[in-house]
Parts: C-alpha cells; structure tokens; sequence
C-alpha cells in the first residue's frame, strides 16, 4: 500500500505562507498568524474583517479573512475570500501567493488535487521572470506543492521532476528548511516508485539535517518515511521501529491526520506474520476512526484499502471485496488515479483467487489504457495478474511471454536502482563528514541493495512455478473434462435477484449492455383489485413470452421486470422494448385497466463506467424511483411514460454513496446524468 496524499503538508501551510513573505509585509505576516493561533482569535479577525465596507479591504485583508476561515474549518468560505483576494491583487507577487494559497486550499480542504494544480500553474506563471529573493522563496513551495500533487495523482516521474527542481532551487536560495522540506518529498516519491536507495538516501540527508535544525514534526515525517523504506524491504522489526518513533512524535503534537496515516502502515507491517493480524485490524479500526472523525476522504479510503487486505488474508473474499469497492469508490472521488489503479489490481487479485477469471480479465482491460504511465510497481502487479489469467485461460504462449516481459522490466528497474545507488551513494558520502556515518550508509545501501535483488529474483521463480503448475492441472481438469457428459446451459432467466447480478456483470464484461425495466405505475391500485399476486404474474407472463436472442438475461419481481438486452445496435434494443410494452399493454386492457405504465433505459456503460461492482445494480432500483418522483413532477397525460437516463461522462455519479438520491440530483443538476421521458429533457430546477 503505497498511498501519500497531498494533505501531508497541510501542517506547514502556514509556516511556508509567512517565510514567503517579503520583508515589507511583517505586519501581514503577524497578522496570517494570529488568525491561525487558535478559533478564538480567528473568529474575532473574521467578524471585524466582515464589519468593514468592501471598498476598504485589499488583497492583504482577504489572505487574513481565507486564514481565519481555514483555521474555523469554513472550507467554503475560505475559497470565497482568497477568490476576492485574487482579484484584488496589484502585483504579480501577491496574485501568486494568492493563487497558491487557493490552491493549498483546494489540495487539503476539498483533496482536489486537479484543481490545486491549475492553480500552481497560474501561480508559477507569475513568478516566471522574477529575481526577488521573497518570490524566489514562494516558487520553491510551488515547486514543492506540484510535485505533491503529482504525487497524489500518480504520476511520479512528472511529480519526481518537480520535486528535484524544488530541492535543487532550495539549495540555490540557501534555505535549510526548504531543502528539509525537498529531501522528504524527494524520499516519498522515490519510494512511491520502489526506489529504494534513492529513498534511503534522501531520507538519510533528511535526518542529519532535521536533526541540525531540531525540527520535531520533520523528525517525525523522516521516521514515517524511513519505516516505510525498511516496509518495503521485508525489513518488518526495523520498520515497526520507526513507525512507533513517528507515531509518539505526532501524537505529541496532536497531528491525528498523520497518526492515522503511521497506524495504517504499522498495520500493513503486522500483516506480514500471520499471528499479529488481530493487532494489525485494530489498528487499521482506529485510524479509519480518526479519519472518518477528521471527515478525512484520503485517510479513510486507505484504512478502507488496508482492511480489504485483511479480510483477503482471512479468505473472508465477500468482506474484502466490499472494502476494496469502498476504498475504490473515495479513492476516485479524490481523483488519485495511482490508488485508483492499486486497488482496482486488487480486486483483480482477489477475483482471481475466486477463479472469477471473466470478471478478472474484463477489469484488468478496463486499467489497461493507464497501465504504461503507471508506477512500476504497479506495471509489475498488473502483468503478473495478467499472466496468472492467460495460464488460467490455457493461453501458455502468452503467459510466457507475459514473464518475460515481467523479468525485463524487474531488469530495468534494478538496473535503474543501481544506477541511481552509485550516484546517490556519492553524494551522500561527500555531505557526512564523519567517518563512521559514512561507513553505516555505505552499509545499509549495499545491504538494501542485496535485499532488493534476491527478492525480485525470488518472484520470478515464482512466478514460474505458478504458472507450470497451473498447467499441470489445467491438463488434468482437460481430461477429466473429455470424459465428463456436458453440463446443462445456464437459466436464462435466474430466478434471484444475485443470480442475476452475477450474469449481468459477466455478460456486461464482453459484450455493451442496457437495462430494460418494466413496471405499472398503479401498483397499488391492481393489488387492491386483483390480489397481492397479481403484478409478478403479468410481469412473468411477459417475461416467458418474450424470446428474442438479444434479451441476455432478465428477472421479474414483485414490482418490476428487468431484461439485460444487448445494446450492440439501437435497433436490437428498441424491438425489445416495443414488445414487451406491447404485451403488457395488453395484457392491462384486458384485465379492464388503463395501460398505464413505467420503461426505464439504463445503459450500463455510459451509468456505470468500465470498471463497476455487482452490487451497483442495487442502486440503478434506486435511480428507477428518483427517475419516476420527477417524471410525476413534469406529468404527462400519456398512459406510457418512457424514461430514459443517459450520462455526459461515464459513471456520472458514485453509486453506493449513502446518499445517493442527493448524489444524482447534483449529477442533474451539473449536466452529468440526463434524463428524458417521452423523449423530451426532464427539467432538473429544483
């Protein structure tokens, strides 16, 4: 698990706000401090900023009121007034710290690291030409604020760019703290990507110098990261270690944020031994606790992610494929498209142990146009998962050539972490004057070294063996096979509603999908006067009635009949719409009722996106209702009331957030999910 956010620095925000600041702007620098101090304060500057008239305020008041709102937890408020603050701007300084204090804002208050990002690149325009030593300074943190939110989308050779420069400018400006500040970033993100020692390299620079400047929370960030490296080297006592420094260190100054983020980790390094996973979901129990208290999205998808692997370990596959939606579900809410891919490969993994191979292989595709810009590691985890698949499939050719592909590219890597190892091994040795740290970093580097070789080697093997050995048996289940009578062909129509989920999610997987539903809009009225029986018998007789080979699947209920029709042509999907309409129409009027009814056209595609769980189906009954109370609301006198959902993007909204009615409403009301009855747009003004 290898997920860092961009809210790690949400604690020197301010720190770096007022060493940016040029030396004519003391009094806006005590100020800036002063609305941070505590609520109080914030409060007070707040309330006596609001009393001015507007005319009397400048850029250097509006910076103040976004602190106070900051410091008051008013993210929305906050935004509203470094907005004014932008605009209020008279020199390219200030509409650059401006900007960069929006997009600190966007990047900690809303995680929105997209956003933070458009900012950055306004706020480094400004600073493009200028010389001044204070906006020399304000580069470097935007310098160091891209490459966190690089870091955050997964994209660590374009984060790993900035970061270098970052450090290389605090070098050149003579910053001690700012250079702190890079060498830590320059560690997370080498270790984002598996370099080992360069992360260690860094980290070690790191640590002399917080030491020198005794900077506790830098101190304590080092610890995480170092426990982290040694994490990752199955060096599980050394990184424990670590943890527990980090962990007393940020406890003592009540950062709870990257406590949490210290007990997922510890956590993941108690899973290594099978007795302390007991431990481990303690842990990961209380920091999804405190990140869900924090209301922190970032935090609490990675406990979400962390808790996934326990209940894999456990082989409890349901419970685990659960945490895995829901941290996949905020980890996309969040945009981070690295954890996006990490925990979409584990769901491949976890399919995979459930020999779900069509679900499995239909979800790695989905990742596939992201794979080649991905961490290594990643790459590294998709292929493998893509080789166990084509032994499953019997494709030995390709799972061949698949392991070849794994072995160069571990090649590469190594040969990259060698390569990086000399250079950095260097340097270090040229900035620690005392002999004997020389000697112990030359040591853990050749021994971190060792460690990463033989482990990769060690995965190829076996690698290999897995694959052999599934040939074996698929030989034998061969010939078992070709002495075995065949098995019937499944129901087409399965009589639960799971059975049909489980179909429509396979079928969906090959071929585009859209969901006919079928319902009265009397309900109520026809049980009253025929029995309680007497929609799931109209709606079976449909079903029965209807054979066109486009209808993969359907189920009919006790309220609604559903068919899974290809949607391959419009053509296809409109007979079968027409006849079902037609049979059920007639078969209203010959009970002596008004043939007033509901369809629904849900296209999984477009609704659900490429990757989608089973279990979002559950929501799509929920978009049938939310459809149904606006149609009421824009009544047409039509018996047959046709509705039609579409989507501007696909997977408009997130369909197993608690409040999904809420969720669909803003989809609407953004243009993202359209819907049309009777083919006219259904207006979504309220």
């Amino acid at each position: 698990m290898r997920f860092l956010s961009l809210c790690l620095f949400a604690s020197f925000h301010l720190v770096v706000l007022l060493c940016s600041m040029p030396l004519s702007a003391n009094s806006l620098s005590a100020r800036l401090l002063e609305a941070a101090s505590n609520t109080s304060s914030a409060e007070q500057i707040v309330n006596e900023l609001q009393n001015r008239q507007q005319s009397e305020l400048a850029a250097e008041d509006y910076l103040v009121m976004a602190e106070g709102y900051q410091t008051l937890g008013n993210r929305e408020a906050a935004l509203e007034a470094v907005i004014k603050a932008e605009s209020s701007a008279d020199t390219p300084y200030m509409l650059a710290l401006s900007l960069y204090t929006k997009a600190q804002i966007y990047g900690i208050f809303y995680q929105n690291a997209e956003m933070a990002i458009q900012q950055l690149l306004q706020a480094e325009q400004q600073l493009s030409s200028a010389t001044e030593a204070t906006a020399r300074i304000l580069l470097n943190d935007i310098l160091n604020s891209f490459a966190s939110a690089y870091n955050l989308q997964g994209d660590l050779k374009t984060a790993q760019h900035y970061a270098q420069r970052s450090l290389a400018l605090a070098k050149e400006i003579n910053s001690d703290s700012r250079e702190l500040n890079a060498l830590i970033l320059n560690g997370r993100i080498a270790l984002q990507n598996n370099q080992y020692q360069l992360a260690f390299a860094y980290l070690q620079q790191s640590l002399t110098l917080a030491t020198q400047l005794k900077d506790d929370e830098q101190l304590a960030s080092i610890h995480f990261r170092l426990g982290m490296a040694h994490r990752k080297l199955d060096q599980h006592t050394d990184a424990l270690e670590h943890f527990g420094a980090a962990a007393e260190r940020y406890l003592q100054l009540n950062r709870m944020t990257n406590y949490s983020a210290v007990l997922v980790y510890m956590a993941e390094s108690y899973l290594e031994e099978p007795r302390q996973i007991d431990k481990a979901e303690v842990l990961l129990q209380q920091a999804l606790s405190i990140a869900e208290e924090q209301q922190n999205m970032s935090r609490t998808a990675t406990a979400y992610y962390s808790l996934g692997r326990v209940a894999m370990l456990r082989q409890k596959y349901s419970e685990s494929e659960d945490y895995y939606q829901k941290a996949l579900q905020h980890f996309r809410q969040i945009n981070s498209r690295g954890m996006v891919i990490e925990t979409s490969l584990a769901l491949v993994q976890l399919m995979i142990e459930q020999q779900r191979y069509s679900e499995a292989s239909a979800l790695k595709k989905a990742l596939s146009p992201d794979i080649d810009s991905a961490a290594t590691f990643l790459q590294l985890r998709y292929i493998t998962s893509a080789a166990h698949l084509a032994a499953a499939a019997g494709e030995w050719q390709t799972a061949y050539e698949l392991q070849k592909k794994l072995t160069e590219l571990n090649r590469q890597e190594l040969a990259g972490q060698i390569q990086h190892n000399m250079l950095d091994l260097k340097a270090g040795l040229a900035q620690v004057s005392d002999a004997k740290q020389q000697d112990n970093l030359a040591t853990e580097l050749e021994q971190a070294l060792a460690a990463a070789e033989s482990r990769q080697v060690m995965l190829q093997s076996i690698l290999v063996l897995l694959i052999f050995i599934t040939f074996i048996f698929w030989q034998l289940y061969r010939h078992k096979a070709n002495t075995t009578p065949s098995a019937p062909a499944p129901e087409m129509a399965p009589r639960q509603w799971s059975q049909f989920q489980e179909k429509v999610k396979t079928i969906a997987s090959q071929q585009p999908i859209t969901l006919l539903v079928i319902l009265p809009r009397y309900r109520a009225a026809l049980q009253r006067q025929f029995g309680r029986r007497i929609v799931a018998e109209l709606l079976q007789g449909i079903e029965q009635q209807l054979n066109n080979p486009a209808i993969k699947a359907s189920y009919s209920g006790s309220e609604m009949l559903w068919l899974a029709v290809s949607s391959e042509t419009d053509e296809q999907q409109k007979v079968c719409l027409d006849t079902a309409i037609s049979l059920f129409q007639q078969q209203l009027v010959d009970l002596g009722v008004e043939p007033a009814m509901l369809t629904v056209e849900l296209p999984l595609k477009e609704l659900l996106g490429m990757s989608w769980h089973k279990d979002d189906l559950n929501a799509l009954t929920e978009a049938v209702w939310f459809g149904w109370s606006l149609a009421e609301a824009q009544a047409t006198p039509e018996p047959l009331w046709q509705l039609r959902f579409s989507a501007l993007h696909p997977r408009p909204c997130e369909w197993q957030v608690e409040d999904l009615r809420s969720d669909m409403l803003n989809a609407c009301r953004l243009g993202e999910l359209v819907l049309q009855l009777n083919e006219q747009a259904l207006d979504i003004s309220t």
